[in-house]
């Protein structure tokens, strides 16, 4: 990934309306589920956590997050 804070902030844009903090990298909160995604420290990609609470909400949203990352890093 070439510029992974420019994808980062493409993706707060996405969830402006939720609660977030940049203390390191982008943690959002959507109330039963969250995310943190994150520029690698030793490589050249995006590091992404994500909670939810079930298994199958954890697959769907985290899909739904890749998705937003591959759809901003190729514009």
């Amino acid at each position: 990934m070439s510029d992974p804070h420019a994808v980062i902030e493409r993706v707060a844009a996405l969830f402006a309306d939720a609660p977030q903090d940049h203390l390191d990298g982008l943690t959002v909160d959507m109330g039963p589920w969250w995310f943190n995604l994150r520029p690698s420290n030793t490589e050249p990609l995006l590091r992404l956590n994500l909670e939810a609470p079930t298994e199958d909400e954890c697959r769907r949203h985290t899909d739904e997050i890749l998705d937003h990352i591959t759809t901003l890093k190729e514009a």
